[in-house]
């Protein structure tokens, strides 16, 4: 074929626009000169597949040890315990000496408002102890009238013995119950009752001490005393309402006055105000 004849190249007929003419509508031709030697950028896998790439490529990663913890010696976990151990028990000593005597002080308070009120307000009282089989207010050197048993003896404005103010406790239903009582020995009556402490059941043991006809009902009673229902009362002068619904309590309460009567009536019968104690058979 003659170079006349030749039909173009398609390298010949390229335009930027793509047209022209040539063999074909939007030959393309080589790339125009700006475009050559550009680098485009390269499509690399991401997220959890490129990670795992990754550590595929840089093979199994050591392991990681765990930051290693400081050691305390046992030294100085005996000393911290030590010093806790005497500081928490230096505390407790200084409240105790702090509150002792506060509360001694507010004990001694409520008993004597306690003998007031079941002495039927005596004009006086003095602390008579038991000591070696005997009633004495006379009490050797060295010996500690804390530790000691005692009742109270209460006077009229005379000067006459009105009788005593016994202590005494015993179990009730749910725990021990402390309750002080005034007793006249020359006729064996009670004049009083009131419960100190009691932990009974609230709103049927604890009438015990809100149970204002419970409470009175001892006053003028005969030792030793006898529980009945309020309804079965005969009138007999050793017998003492009990409370409907409380009848544990109640007649805790009875057995603590009579175990505590039967342990003194002797040496309360034959006390003589003056120290002395009556002969037997005078």
């Amino acid at each position: 074929m003659s170079e006349a004849k030749r039909p173009p190249k398609d390298d010949e007929l390229f335009t930027p626009q793509g047209g022209g003419g040539g063999t074909g509508a939007g030959a393309v031709g080589p790339p125009p000169e700006e475009t050559r030697g550009v680098k485009l950028p390269q499509v690399t896998a991401s997220g959890p597949d490129a990670a795992l790439g990754d550590a595929t490529a840089a093979g199994p990663a050591d392991p990681v040890e765990p930051p290693k913890e400081k050691e305390v010696s046992a030294l100085r976990l005996l000393l911290t315990l030590a010093v806790a151990g005497a500081l928490a028990g230096s505390i407790l000593v200084f409240v105790y000496l702090w509150s002792q005597p506060k509360i001694l002080a507010y004990r001694a308070m409520v008993l004597r408002e306690a003998v007031q009120e079941v002495l039927k307000g005596p004009a006086h009282f003095e602390s008579v102890f038991v000591l070696d089989g005997t009633l004495t207010t006379e009490v050797p050197e060295g010996v500690d009238t804390l530790k000691l048993d005692k009742v109270f003896l209460g006077y009229d404005e005379a000067g006459n013995p009105v009788g005593f103010a016994l202590e005494a406790e015993g179990f009730g239903f749910q725990d021990v119950i402390a309750l002080i009582f005034g007793y006249d020995p020359s006729t064996q009556q009670l004049l009083g009752m009131k419960v100190l402490e009691n932990k009974e059941t609230p709103g049927l043991g604890d009438k015990i001490v809100k149970d204002t006809v419970f409470v009175n009902g001892f006053a003028g009673v005969e030792a030793p005393l006898v529980g009945v229902k309020s309804d079965r009362n005969t009138g007999q002068p050793d017998q003492v309402d009990m409370i409907t619904g409380a009848t544990i309590s109640s007649k805790a309460v009875i057995r603590i006055i009579n175990d505590r009567i039967a342990q003194l009536k002797d040496l309360l019968t034959a006390y003589q105000p003056n120290g002395g104690v009556k002969e037997q058979g005078t």
